[in-house]
């Protein structure tokens, strides 16, 4: 990849990026975060990045605090407005930027919370109810910990992100035989395209978890692809400014360039290996014969270690 800028290479950075909580890329888009600004009619291979609170990053890029990001799946189907639908996928990133680590933190999309104006309900619901804004809003009063800025993306968004670097080598656990989300693999390590990866973050039903194997699978790919970006990286550091500057027409933000630059770097900086990637802890029940998810009481103590420094674990 020296010297190549693939096609929609800032997207899959994106991706990348994301799994160490930190995201680029930029539109030029000046507006506000929030459900109501960006446009529900973008295109679903889009990425949206906005800022939650407006406040200044430059605390946590110095590392006198740690960075949180929260990034969503939409499972909007073709004609379907990206932001309106329910989210397939969630995940609190914590970054410790003076230490160089980061926690991935997915929450099972069928897991009942609290959603501001709505009452209880399935957290993939708040997306549907109220965008980016309110999910993040959600995710906030349950953990205690405050959102710098969240990223969404598509099923569309996904698959493009990940054949924008030229596929991803993931592990497979075990063999695969799913028809419906289309994840035909056996267990050990595959080269998978955009819609090979999409397939295996979406299989649920060969795992005996159900949804917490595929949320965990889906922080793997991303944790995968962080490690991608270090071999581009050692490759050819220039590859990264590259990558942002064809990455215009991908992305839908309100954060600056120079804010984009240094994102950037500050994500070269966490290798995969010091990447935590786990699922909140869960145990299944039914609402009005349902499935859902219950969060349990062992996922406080979770979550006030994130809030510390943006890792879980030492």
């Amino acid at each position: 990849m020296k010297g190549s800028v693939p096609r929609v290479a800032v997207a899959a950075l994106i991706l990348a990026l994301a799994s160490a909580g930190i995201v680029v890329g930029v539109r030029g888009s000046s507006s506000r975060a929030g459900a109501s600004t960006a446009s529900p009619s973008a295109s679903p291979a889009i990425v949206q990045i906005h800022s939650l609170h407006g406040a200044s990053l430059v605390p946590a890029l110095s590392g006198l605090r740690p960075l949180f990001i929260l990034a969503l799946g939409s499972d909007a189907r073709p004609g379907e407005a990206v932001q309106s639908q329910r989210s397939d996928s969630i995940h609190l990133i914590g970054i410790d930027p003076a230490h160089d680590r980061a926690t991935i933190l997915g929450f099972p999309r069928d897991s009942m919370v609290s959603i501001p104006g709505h009452g209880t309900g399935k957290i993939n619901t708040a997306l549907f109810f109220g965008g980016p804004a309110l999910l993040a809003q959600t995710v906030e009063n349950l953990t205690g910990i405050r959102i710098d800025f969240w990223m969404l993306t598509s099923f569309p968004g996904l698959v493009n992100m990940v054949n924008g670097i030229g596929g991803l080598r993931v592990y497979v656990p075990i063999p695969l035989h799913d028809s419906f989300s289309g994840a035909f693999f056996s267990r050990g390590y595959h080269q998978m395209n955009g819609g090979q990866a999409l397939a295996f973050a979406r299989d649920r039903h060969d795992f005996p978890t159900g949804d917490l194997a595929r949320s965990a699978n889906q922080g793997a790919i991303m944790k995968t692809a962080l490690g991608k970006l270090h071999t581009v990286f050692e490759q050819d550091p220039s590859v990264l400014l590259k990558w942002i500057a064809v990455g215009w027409r991908n992305i839908v933000t309100d954060l600056s360039v120079e804010t984009m630059v240094s994102l950037a770097f500050a994500a070269t900086q966490v290798p995969a290996r010091n990447v935590n990637n786990l699922i909140v802890p869960t145990h299944g029940g039914s609402v009005g014969g349902a499935s859902v998810e219950f969060i349990d009481a062992s996922a406080q103590s979770i979550f006030a270690d994130m809030r510390d420094n943006g890792i879980v674990g030492s």
